[in-house]
């Protein structure tokens, strides 16, 4: 089985992914918290969904992790009111039956078929967490509580991208009725969720800087041009060849090729999750400019009417789509850590 498992079921992926000890450990005949970790890892690579029951509470983890999310994608807004986190915490607990039956359906078709069945949405909420990209790296211990035999603790080695480091995860395991132990809480989860909150928001304004940088000098450059095409069409008319020619250079060499750079440089960056729909406004602006410079070259040579129309369309889109930009990257800019 791949060590990478990326769960998208987010809330359960720890119960999920978790591994440890040696093939001697499930020939012991003595139940051990390390052979529940091994029998899930196990039970997943073998679709069996009735092993996977066995050593993993599905509920208990989804529950306590519920608690967490909405606790983190609150605590995420830190302009907002205190008052309004509490009224958000408390509406959101109305629907925690409903979304835990539906986490588990996702995470239960997981476990079966190697695939997610997505309920309403469920699994967009996982990858708002960051666990969807998680992998496994291994155990890190195993402790039975001195005072409860029935309990232990144990801790996970996962990594993830947004890190670029080894993190440690924290679980509990509990004894059932017939004396198996079994994954029952995600000890950690909330402040994982919030390190990623953190960690993304670091990532948000590193693209919003380096985008607006990149917009900012090629913007200058159009605004030359405008001038410039402005001073060519005082000249006299496109139909005259100067002027056409002219023109013709400033639409191929500075207007259409500054988009194309434009585009390429926006292209290389890093674009966090978050800011996925700004970055394909900005490319599609880009590539609306592009039509329109070469339609409007097009236009100097045939005159046809549905040229220019094409032209002028494609700019009132850019337009639009600019304006959208400039709300959304706005809007991006003043959320303090916002989960995407």
């Amino acid at each position: 089985m791949d060590n990478k498992l990326k769960i998208g079921a987010g809330l359960g992926i720890a119960a999920l992914i978790v591994a440890g000890g040696s093939y001697c450990l499930l020939s012991c005949d003595k139940p051990t918290p390390e052979i529940a970790l091994q029998s899930a890892e196990q039970s997943i690579a073998n679709h069996n969904r009735a092993e996977f029951d066995r050593f993993v509470n599905l509920d208990s983890i989804l529950n306590y992790s519920y608690d967490g999310i909405i606790d983190s994608f609150a605590d995420a807004d830190r302009n907002m009111p205190v008052e309004a986190k509490a009224a958000i915490k408390s509406f959101t607990q109305m629907f925690k039956d409903p979304m835990i039956a539906s986490m588990k359906t996702a995470i239960d078709s997981y476990v079966e078929t190697g695939r997610f069945n997505d309920n309403a949405g469920v699994v967009e909420l996982f990858g708002r967490t960051g666990i969807d990209k998680i992998e496994y790296r291994g155990i890190e211990f195993v402790q039975i509580d001195p005072d409860n035999a029935n309990e232990a603790t144990a801790s996970i080695r996962i990594y993830h991208p947004d890190f670029a480091q080894d993190l440690s995860m924290g679980l509990t395991l509990n004894k059932d009725r017939a004396e198996n132990w079994q994954i029952t809480r995600i000890i950690n989860f909330q402040d994982f969720v919030n390190s990623v909150s953190n960690i993304r928001h670091v990532q948000l304004n590193k693209y919003l800087d380096e985008s607006a940088e990149i917009i900012s000098r090629h913007e200058m450059i159009i605004h030359e041009a405008e001038q410039k095409y402005a001073s060519i069409m005082a000249m006299g008319t496109v139909g005259q060849e100067e002027v056409s020619t002219d023109l013709r250079a400033l639409m191929i060499d500075v207007v259409q090729k500054d988009w194309e750079a434009r585009k390429q440089e926006l292209s290389n960056l890093t674009v966090p999750v978050m800011a996925q729909n700004l970055q394909e406004k900005r490319l599609m602006i880009c590539d609306l400019e592009i039509g329109y410079a070469q339609d409007y070259v097009q236009w100097m040579d045939d005159k046809k009417e549905a040229t220019i129309i094409s032209a002028e369309d494609k700019k009132t889109q850019a337009r639009t789509l600019s304006n959208e930009a400039a709300a959304l990257a706005e809007h991006l800019a003043g959320q303090e850590g916002e989960l995407p």
